[in-house]
Order: C-alpha cells, then sequence, then structure tokens
C-alpha cells in the first residue's frame, strides 16, 4: 500500500464494506458517523474516484472501493501475523494463543481451562481479552482472535461453534427484595421494580430486550452498566434488579449476599453461551489444545 495513501481513510472505507453502513461502521470503530464520512470522501477526492455509491438506504462500495479494501485486508492479514510472530521473539515464549472471553465466563475459563493449558504449554503466551458479541465475531472474522467464549443471541455468522447452555438467565436480587422469595419471576413482574440494565452491545441485553418485547413490554432500566461487576454492586447495595445466569454470580450467591431467580420465559431458559473461532483458519498445536479444553470444560457444565 503507498505510503502517500491516507491509510487511516482506507480501514474507515474497508469497516464500510464489512458493516454495510457508515453508521454501523462507525459504531464499530466508535467514531461519529460524520468523521467517517469525511475521511472517505477525503480519500476519495485523494483517488479521483468515487468509492461508495447508494444501494437503497444504505451505501455499497464501488469497484474501486472493492480494490482498496482488499487490499487493506491483505496487508492488515499480513502486519496481525508479523506481530504475533515478534510477540512470540519478545516473550520468547513457544507461540501465542488469543482468547476473547465474555465477562461473566472469566473466572471459570482462568481456573478450569487456563490453569490446565498453562501447565501443559508453559511456553506459550495467552493473550486474554474481554469484551461484547459484535466485536467478538467481527476479531474472530479478521484473525484477530484465535477463539472466544462468547453468551447471546449468535445470528448468522459463519463461524466454526458449540454452543452450551450455561443455565437460565436469572434476577440477581438482596435476600431482602420481594423477588428473591419466589420460585420464578414473570417478566410482567419485574416492571414493577428498578432494573439494572447492561450495554446495549451485551449478548445477554439483547436477550432481555426480547423478552420484554415478545410480552409488549418496555424495558426501562433506572440504570446501565458495561460491566458485571457494576452491575452485582448495584443489585447488592439493593438498588435494583440485575440479570445474569447463575454461574456468573457463584461466590455472591454462596455467600448469600445475592439471590438468582430464573425468569419465566421461554428466551431465559433457553439462552446460550458459545465457543466460537473461525471456520478457515488452521489453529497451532497449542491453540487446538486450548479449544479441546474449552469444549470439555463447557460440555460438562452443560450436563451438570
Amino acid at each position: 500500500m503507498s505510503s502517500t495513501w491516507p491509510e487511516k481513510s482506507i480501514s474507515y472505507l474497508y469497516e464500510v464494506g464489512v458493516q454495510g453502513g457508515i453508521r454501523r461502521a462507525a459504531d464499530m470503530l466508535g467514531v461519529n458517523p460524520s468523521v467517517v464520512s469525511r475521511q472517505i470522501a477525503l480519500l476519495s477526492r485523494t483517488m479521483q474516484l468515487p468509492l461508495l455509491e447508494r444501494r437503497g438506504r444504505g451505501v455499497v462500495l464501488t469497484e474501486a472501493g472493492r480494490m482498496l479494501a482488499e487490499d487493506y485486508a491483505q496487508t492488515s492479514a499480513r502486519r496481525r501475523k508479523l506481530s504475533r510472530q515478534l510477540s512470540d521473539l519478545r516473550h520468547m515464549r513457544g507461540g501465542s494463543v488469543s482468547l476473547r472471553v465474555g465477562q461473566g465466563m472469566v473466572e471459570d475459563v482462568i481456573q478450569h481451562v487456563i490453569r490446565p493449558f498453562s501447565a501443559a504449554w508453559p511456553g506459550v503466551f495467552v493473550d486474554i481479552m474481554s469484551g461484547d458479541m459484535q466485536t467478538t465475531l467481527t476479531l474472530i472474522a479478521r484473525g484477530e482472535v484465535d477463539m472466544a467464549v462468547a453468551f447471546g443471541p449468535m445470528g448468522s455468522a459463519a463461524l466454526k461453534r458449540h454452543s452450551f447452555h450455561r443455565g437460565p438467565i436469572c434476577a440477581i436480587v438482596q435476600p431482602e427484595h420481594p423477588v428473591a422469595r419466589l420460585n420464578q419471576v414473570t417478566v410482567e413482574a419485574l416492571t414493577h421494580h428498578r432494573l439494572i440494565a447492561m450495554s446495549d452491545n451485551f449478548g445477554l441485553q439483547h436477550h432481555i430486550n426480547a423478552m420484554f418485547k415478545s410480552e409488549g413490554l418496555i424495558f426501562t432500566p433506572h440504570y446501565c452498566c458495561n460491566l458485571f461487576s457494576s452491575a452485582i454492586a448495584l443489585s447488592q447495595a439493593g438498588l435494583g434488579i440485575a440479570f445474569m445466569t447463575a454461574h456468573t454470580v457463584k461466590m455472591p450467591l454462596r455467600q448469600g449476599s445475592l439471590v438468582a431467580v430464573p425468569i419465566d420465559h421461554r428466551i431465559a431458559q433457553e439462552s446460550q453461551c458459545h465457543l466460537l473461532r473461525s471456520a478457515d483458519r488452521r489453529l497451532t498445536p497449542a491453540a487446538h489444545f486450548l479449544w479441546q479444553l474449552l469444549s470439555k470444560f463447557f460440555n460438562a457444565v452443560e450436563t451438570r
């Protein structure tokens, strides 16, 4: 790629092509849509070629835009491969594995998967991150993450996956809360209490929104968090009802500071977590071993 071309603009163009629109690309990049539009307009003037064209209510890449985006994707893939190789040398390790784990599952994965993995492959550098489902799917597709454990609806992502039940979504409350006395709680009953939401990019929140919508109800939270630990702290303080599986709050449940009441709804009962990886990318022996450990652990969780 020519060093005189504005690479940031090309990266924005690439994201528009991947996401299928300027607004969705801006959301993924964490910038204002006007920034994306300006950058692509600058690139179009530099190249003296149209790079986007209207298609219905959205936009698609022109032939010139597709050529630039494909070149950017290939260059980025080479750089990521080089970065991993340099990381291995820098850490003097026997390779590296990148894993993305949903916040509510980090403790279990580290305790039951990473510990035995590190004992078997002590020379491998392990990069562990947390984040939302949509970003996770994008990172796997780009080859920036080897595999992931994520919770929530999957959509139609073309990835290799194993899906597991991790227990029903529950209302998480103080023992003194009125809901704590119930064996199950209906979605309608939840509307009479103060509720705690997770950010919309959480797969869990997608399930919650879908449950309320299916009942013809509006989900109106009093708080919104981007960390499960924040939602748990709010619930422990008696400030509202949080939503997650009992696995996520097993320590507070054991200590008696919280109670998990299953939600009486099909979506809550059928929710799943997913073990994900690219269907096209071949794993290293170390990464394949980690994949097997994750599969074995979550299969055991499901059959308990």
